[in-house]
């Protein structure tokens, strides 16, 4: 008799659900194919299959033509009625697609969700090398161009970030420490400057530079171009910057 066997008939009900929904997760994070999504929630294939087969039969998953899964109504349904960015997903989408479209670079929105900065909308680059953001990625507040332009537009910085309790500094991708009076000057320059700007600090192998966008007083979020560091010259930099603003400002009206 094998372990499986052995597992009290509950305990298996909760570990097919965990697997299911793990599955769900791996579909929001961009996974489309079987092997994909079996890989990304760490199970076997035949147990992907089975507990897909039951996600679509349910509707929470369909299959496209060229037979990847996405999303199904009650997915979507449920995604939506628990969306508390849903107003702003329009203009969030319709600002990266444009800008993406000018640049050739991966741009994606950005809003803070507790002390994480979140991905809810982005355009993927078509260039072969380049920095992919699919929207539900998340990371510290403090960490990356994104992240520290949504906490100096909000001006957060002197409010808690999600540090351990009694740390005052951090260390970015590239193995630079930093502490927190370096975050908060960093942030009335990003104010003065309109936008923010991270080389090596939330991935190794790329740089960003984020704007906000506004209605009125009310920081909606922030639109952040990423860029990888085979392309990191200063002149390119600039035009990066420059668009960007544009970009940031339109939306914004």
């Amino acid at each position: 008799m094998t372990v499986l066997e052995d597992e009290p008939t509950e305990q298996r009900g909760v570990r097919s659900v965990i697997r299911a929904l793990s599955l769900l997760s791996a579909v929001a994070r961009g996974g489309r194919t079987l092997t994909e999504l079996a890989g990304a929630a760490g199970v076997s294939l035949s147990t992907a299959s089975r507990l897909l087969a039951t996600l679509k039969m349910a509707d929470f998953l369909e299959q496209d033509g060229d037979g990847q899964f996405i999303p199904g109504p009650e997915l979507t349904a449920l995604l939506y009625a628990s969306d508390q960015w849903s107003g702003i997903r329009k203009l969030a989408s319709e600002a990266a697609t444009s800008l993406r479209d000018e640049l050739d670079e991966t741009v994606a929105f950005f809003v803070r969700a507790g002390n994480d900065r979140v991905c809810i909308e982005s355009a993927e680059s078509a260039r072969l090398v380049r920095r992919v953001c699919h929207p539900g990625e998340r990371g510290p507040v403090y960490l990356g161009a994104a992240g520290k332009a949504l906490i100096a537009f909000s001006n957060a910085e002197h409010g808690y970030l999600g540090l351990p309790p009694g740390t005052d500094q951090f260390t970015t991708e590239s193995g630079a420490v930093r502490t927190l009076a370096d975050l908060r000057a960093e942030c009335a320059i990003i104010r003065h400057q309109g936008m923010a700007y991270s080389g090596r600090e939330s991935t190794e192998e790329s740089w960003a530079v984020a704007a906000p966008v506004f209605r009125g007083d009310v920081l909606l979020g922030v639109l952040a171009v990423v860029v990888p560091m085979t392309r990191s010259d200063e002149q390119y930099i600039v035009k990066i910057q420059v668009a960007l603003q544009k970009a940031a400002a339109a939306a914004s009206q």
